[in-house]
């Protein structure tokens, strides 16, 4: 697929352009549509995944094809408060340049679907932590680090 399928807006005015963001959940699904709708619109991506390196590199390369050098990835569970500093210091350090945008896309569900009265308290705990304090981590270290009206 030509670059420009991918990135319409690649050759007109970038109004994210120098901007980074760390999109959680990146390597498929909703997280993936919004990476590639921000590297179109000119930010620098940090891709987080947690199980499929795979996906997660071949959303950098769709970005990096066009855009080269703007978009890297890493490996993490949002649930867990030294991955989500590890994530803000990776863009920070990838693209010299403070976080400018969060998207918590990151999020699981009970693959068996089971109902309520079937679904384990420790399958719940685990959809909780990503769905719930991944969300909270990632806004938390936003706030901390998310200058006043740049982000």
């Amino acid at each position: 697929m030509p670059s420009e399928a991918l990135f319409p807006l690649s050759s007109a005015i970038l109004p994210l352009r120098d901007r980074v963001a760390v999109v959680t959940g990146a390597s498929r699904g909703v997280g993936k549509a919004i990476a590639l709708h921000l590297a179109s619109l000119g930010a620098k991506l940090l891709i987080n995944y947690v199980s499929n390196s795979s996906q997660a590199n071949l959303v950098a390369s769709q970005i990096n094809s066009s855009f080269p050098g703007t978009a890297v990835t890493l490996q993490g569970d949002v649930s867990d408060p030294a991955t989500v500093s590890a994530l803000f210091d990776k863009a920070e350090h990838a693209f010299n340049s403070p976080v400018h945008i969060i998207v918590n896309s990151a999020g699981i569900a009970d693959p068996d679907r089971r109902t309520l009265a079937d679904l384990p308290l420790e399958d719940f705990d685990r959809i909780f932590s990503v769905n719930v304090r991944g969300s909270f981590l990632c806004a938390r270290e936003g706030v901390r680090r998310v200058k006043r009206g740049v982000g």
